[in-house]
């Protein structure tokens, strides 16, 4: 089974782009803290296709904070100046939930607060 989830804050904003066969994608990287030690994470090179890569850069900018699940991919390239094989992993993300967004202050309804 090839399934992962990924809890973290997006390092820029995502910018929907178009394949040459006119499929709509966007690439993004999701900074996710360690379990073990907070002050430091993994930087996860992510891609999301169609109706998703649109909601995700209409609503995600850099900072928030996301939950996307999809498959691990890896391919391979050679390194033309050394001759070696390269290894590109990255996560083909299949849903995302949109959490907290830094650009929209939490605000408490005073009503609540009673």
């Amino acid at each position: 089974m090839n399934d992962i989830k990924l809890l973290g804050r997006l390092t820029d904003t995502p910018e929907l782009k178009q394949s040459a066969a006119g499929r709509a994608y966007a690439w993004f990287t999701v900074a996710v803290p360690r379990r073990n030690n907070k002050d430091e994470a993994d930087f996860i090179r992510c891609v999301a296709f169609d109706k998703l890569a649109a909601a995700i850069c209409q609503h995600c900018g850099k900072g928030r904070q996301v939950l996307c699940t999809g498959r691990l991919q890896v391919s391979t390239s050679i390194d033309e100046d050394t001759k070696r094989v390269r290894y590109h992993h990255t996560v083909v993300v299949g849903s995302t939930h949109f959490l907290h967004d830094p650009s929209r202050p939490v605000t408490m309804d005073p009503a609540m607060a009673a």
